[in-house]
């Protein structure tokens, strides 16, 4: 491909993107496209993202800004996860709360966990992750794994799904629970807030 026609097919993709990205826009095209092509319709803002993350930071802080408050909005499903030496994977919840004044990411302790929250998960491999989220996680290292519907079928849906592929990045696999398809994306550090135990 010639330099002109990548800066050409650059220029239409960003040009989509930025369409696509404007208020209430997104929302509406998503449940339009939702019966007919709900998973196209999350592949392409997820290489929306993608392209977006590779070109830099268009916008800077206004648009870093604009990314968090839609993720205080519409929070995806956040557990930081981890894999012992013996092969188990075991996770801990995160939400966003207001803390002193100022979202933060708060631990979530279930009933049943250990004080830090660390659960072990022994049913997650019935889950179908793909790309195999064992593979995914090194030994003693734990990540945040963001979770959002990649069968968007409601407003709600298309807006967390927005929400985790702008705050955490694009998809990078899918898995299933409760009969329905996820994407998930798994990062080193949570954005946007500070997190408090």
């Amino acid at each position: 491909m010639t330099r002109a026609r990548e800066s050409h097919a650059a220029l239409a993709a960003l040009a989509i993107a930025l369409a696509t990205s404007c208020a209430g826009c997104f929302g509406a095209s998503a449940l339009t496209l939702a019966p007919v092509a709900a998973a196209g319709a999350a592949q392409l803002l997820g290489s929306q993202v993608a392209m977006r993350q590779s070109q830099g930071s268009v916008s800077g802080a206004a648009d870093e800004a604009e990314r968090c408050d839609e993720l205080l909005r519409n929070t995806p499903g956040v557990e930081e996860v981890r894999k012992t030496l013996d092969g188990m994977i075991e996770s801990r919840q995160w939400k966003i709360v207001q803390h002193e004044g100022n979202p933060a990411w708060m631990l979530v302790r279930a009933h049943g966990s250990s004080e830090d929250a660390w659960q072990p998960q022994p049913g997650i491999t019935t889950r179908n992750f793909k790309p195999p989220l064992y593979q995914v996680l090194q030994p003693k290292q734990s990540q945040f794994l963001a979770y959002a519907p990649a069968d968007v079928t409601s407003p709600a849906d298309s807006e967390q799904f927005s929400s985790m592929t702008a705050a955490f990045g694009a998809g990078i696999g899918t898995f299933e629970w409760r009969d329905r398809t996820y994407s998930f994306v798994v990062v080193k550090e949570l954005p946007c807030f500070k997190p408090v135990e």
